[in-house]
């Protein structure tokens, strides 16, 4: 009896803990620079960040203490031997370290306790290292071989050494450009990929930072490192230029091994003069075209101890080609997946197609049996002729060949005939649904395996949304999957014919882009890369990176508009000022510029507009006025945050000046319409802000019904994908958008996909119109998939609210939809909104992260205020 009061007793404290938000330290997730347990930290001041997991109602952090010490057993109150950022009343949950300076290649430990109001909640223990935190920190050298940047095949390096003792930790640091490979005993180091990311390598270089320990042992070793050329050494002509890079050099590599002994000791191995260099089977690489490789050429055993390098050349030094070297810390890309054929057509006896079955960015794997020096060549395409051919004609279009060999998006192989063999293109990549492999010899199908490797960045899964409408859902999915074929370390229009960082289709795409993956670490990389392509008269261009001087006005103040539009909105989602403050000097130094090329009324006319709408023709003077206003509108935003508030008021009066100007000359106040009443024209005032406020209702009724004139059609291009959907959401019309979401006919995603085939978001709504043109792999429509989220399932933040601190849960239950469940993974944590309808009747079921508010929005309702925990709700339809 005894025994069972003590249960009861145990169980009655575990109920009393459960409901008064009762939190364990696992239920606090730590991160550094948005990366958990980061070898990659070379900044002084490295943001600490958290997220409360607990699932208990209604925890919310009023408090916080962060500690950082040189050891986890110093984690302890007046023991945190560097940092003590003493008890803070506030719920942010990022800070940026302000302890003792930090030292080059050395582990710190840390801890968070926040207070919810009721306790102390002690975090778990986490850390994070440093890299290289000054220049002279590096103390090896660059080295390349002693060829020209026309030499075509692939430098290799090795460097063999021995290692004295037990290891307590071994750390890689190593750059090679345009991408490196490296191997420890044979051993491929890191799951990177086309490493390190893309920049202007004249002015900025990434390094990456590798945990070896595991692949050292006592005695001999080796190193080996192969390059490619990348962006590095662009040798193949393209319309873009990057030929004409001033960066453009043979490959090089600079890398430091640094090995900790468990005595004390420490060892470095450097990049030097002692190094050893040769080319291989590797005879080209090119990241539009794709590679050559002569199995027959490879040499056994080069990346291993007791290779015979004999042969070998010594290495030659030069010199670093940027004035910055920085840490890599957006993921790296990765395999992401397989994909096996759903056919192979046989055309003759040297020639197979395969079909993936989907479209996507990566390489295949070739497994093949051959006699010595067949050649295979793999060509890769979106799109098959009438005759069931493989069709280049929508991808080949921007390569300037210098040869026959130079074909967009072809692989060759040559047998060394030794078995099996299997071949996986490096230093490339190619955006495709076919396969065409042809041989130069009689090659028989059974001989031969493929299958495809997905890659993109390796960013983690933060959203997920599913409804009841199949066509909605893959809508949603060929958003996804065109979003990642066309993340590569910046964002990109499509990874075949330019594989470019347009500014405008990478920003059109970024709410929908971070909240499906969390991305935030690769736009923070890109807006340095906009930094490092500003020209000196404060001209930006609409690609980013870019290679070489061209007419960049040609894209104009829209696409430019990014310098505001992506550090805006990951502060929005991230509550992080950091990248407003990198961008800010040059921001300000934009405006100016662009001041100079107003006309007489002090508005703007050059550059693209609505870029390949279906038929209406919004002005382009009128849309890029309107973003010149906006684009001041941000810039004193980000002034005020900035704490610069002397600055934000002239930002203000040009913008307050631009509004009244562009409704002189825009808007019919009888008519209520702005320009020549597109849809796009109707909506973008409303997304700015430029409507005065008695007009605003009535030009959204305007809005709602050209869109219903229309047969619930729409008609619009890249800007009107993504502005469009959210003011008739905005406005109470997502009834309407849902109909134009779920058409079938020309122009629709749903076209795409039931009359197209698609599996990916093409370039054009029209996509036979210009076969030789139109990419079938473009994101720059997918700004719908955001819109899913925020509408349907109504996950969004308030106005005034950062980093989803108070979330709004307005879900639309339109007509047509059974159900909707949507989560997203914010800086607070993981927000869950599902709908289900019965009847008259919906069950909508919300989960809060702990650490936030929110406001519920319910038709027919008043709006209710909740806290974290699972909440319930019933809404009946009249």
């Amino acid at each position: 009896m005894g025994i069972n009061k003590k249960f009861q007793v145990s169980i009655l404290l575990l109920v009393l803990l459960c409901c008064s938000g009762f939190v364990k330290a696992s239920d606090i997730s730590l991160r550094c620079e948005y990366m958990h347990t980061p070898l990659c930290i070379d900044m002084k001041s490295p943001r600490l960040m958290w997220e409360i997991t607990s699932l208990q109602r209604d925890v919310r952090q009023y408090a916080f203490q962060v500690w950082v010490a040189s050891s986890p057993d110093r984690l302890e109150e007046k023991e945190a031997d560097l940092w003590d950022s003493g008890k803070q009343i506030s719920d942010n949950q990022i800070i940026s370290y302000a302890g003792k300076p930090l030292s080059a290649h050395t582990r710190y430990w840390w801890k968070v306790n926040v207070w919810d109001g009721r306790k102390l909640i002690a975090s778990g223990v986490s850390w994070f290292e440093t890299a290289k935190m000054n220049p002279d920190d590096w103390q090896a050298s660059w080295i390349t071989d002693g060829y020209d940047k026309e030499h075509e095949p692939s430098p290799s390096f090795r460097k063999e050494f021995a290692v004295n003792g037990k290891i307590a930790s071994a750390r890689l640091y190593i750059s090679g450009l345009g991408y490196y490979e490296s191997y420890l005993n044979g051993k491929f180091i890191g799951e990177e990929h086309l490493h390190p990311g893309f920049t202007d390598y004249s002015k900025r270089v990434l390094y990456g930072v590798h945990d070896v320990t595991g692949l050292l042992k006592s005695g001999n070793n080796c190193l080996g490192i192969q390059l490619g050329n990348g962006w590095f050494n662009e040798q193949t002509p393209t319309v873009w230029f990057f030929d004409k890079a001033p960066w453009r050099k043979r490959p090089q590599l600079i890398c430091e091994l640094y090995i900790r002994y468990k005595d004390g000791r420490e060892e470095w191995i450097l990049s030097d003069g002692s190094w050893r260099t040769s080319t291989g089977a590797l005879l080209f690489d090119n990241i539009h075209v794709g590679v050559t490789y002569d199995a027959r050429l490879e040499a056994d055993g080069w990346n291993r101890i007791g290779f015979d390098d004999s042969r070998w050349q010594s290495v030659c030094l030069t010199q670093s080609p940027a004035p910055i070297m920085e840490a890599h810390k957006m993921p790296g890309i990765r395999y992401r997946n397989l994909v096996k054929p759903i056919s192979v057509r046989q055309i003759n006896d040297t020639c197979l197609i395969y079909d993936m079955g989907i479209n996507f960015a990566g390489i295949v794997r070739l497994n093949v049996k051959g006699k010595r020096g067949t050649r295979v060549c793999l060509r890769h395409a979106e799109l098959l002729n009438e005759q069931g051919e493989l069709d280049q004609r929508n991808i080949s279009m921007h390569l300037r060949p210098r040869n026959s060999r130079e074909v967009i998006q072809s692989d060759l192989y040559i047998l060394k005939g030794e078995g099996l063999e299997e071949f996986v293109p490096p230093f490339t990549y190619h955006g495709f649904q076919y396969v065409e492999l042809t041989s130069d010899c009689p090659i028989e199908p059974k001989n031969v395996k493929l299958e495809g490797i997905i890659m993109s960045s390796g960013v983690e899964e933060a959203g997920s949304f599913e409804c009841s409408d199949t066509l909605v859902n893959r809508i949603f999915d060929i958003c996804r999957r065109s979003y990642l074929s066309n993340l590569f370390g910046i964002p990109t229009d499509c990874p075949t014919r330019e594989k470019n960082g347009w500014m405008g289709d990478g920003f059109m795409v970024q709410e929908a882009g971070m909240l499906n993956y969390d991305s935030r670490n690769v736009y923070a990389k890109w807006v340095k890369d906009m930094i490092d392509a500003q020209d000196s008269d404060g001209n930006v261009p609409g690609i980013v990176p870019t290679s070489w001087k061209w007419d960049s006005n040609w894209a104009g103040p829209i696409w430019d508009a990014a310098i505001f539009m992506v550090p805006s909105l990951l502060y929005q989602y991230s509550g992080d000022i950091e990248s407003l403050r990198t961008i800010y000097p040059a921001a300000k130094r934009y405006l100016r510029y662009l001041a100079t090329t107003e006309d007489e009324q002090g508005l703007i006319r050059h550059g693209l507009g609505d870029w390949l709408y279906y038929k209406a023709v919004t002005p382009s003077d009128f849309l890029v006025s309107c973003y010149y206003y906006y684009d001041n509108i941000l810039m004193a935003r980000m002034a005020r945050l900035l704490g610069k508030e002397d600055e934000a008021a002239p930002y203000l009066a040009k913008a307050e000046k631009l509004k009244t100007t562009i409704n002189n000359r825009y808007f019919d106040a009888e008519q209520c319409s702005y320009s020549n009443k597109t849809q796009l024209s109707y909506a973008l005032p409303l997304y700015m802000g430029l409507v005065p406020d008695e007009y605003r209702i009535r030009l959204a009724e305007e809005l709602n019904r050209t869109v219903a004139d229309n047969d619930y059609s729409l008609d619009f291009g890249f800007v009107g994908s993504l502005i469009v959907p959210d003011m008739l959401a905005e406005y109470g019309y997502a009834e309407t958008m849902y109909k134009m979401l779920i058409k079938r006919t020309m122009p629709s995603w749903g076209y795409w996909i039931e009359d197209c085939g698609a599996t990916t978001l093409f370039e054009t709504w029209d996509v036979w119109r210009s076969i030789g043109d139109a990419s079938r792999n473009h994101p720059s429509m997918g700004a719908i998939a955001a819109w899913m989220y925020k509408t349907l399932a109504g996950i969004r933040q308030s106005a005034e609210s950062v980093a989803f601190r108070h979330i709004v849960i307005r879900p639309s239950f339109v007509k047509g939809l059974d159900w909707v469940k949507a989560s997203y993974r914010s800086q607070q944590g993981l927000i869950r909104s599902e709908w289900k309808r019965r009847g008259d009747m919906i069950r909508l079921s919300v989960f809060i992260p702990a650490g936030a508010k929110a406001t519920v929005m319910l038709p027919g309702q008043v709006p209710q205020e909740i806290g974290s925990g699972k909440h319930r709700f019933t809404v009946y339809e009249e």
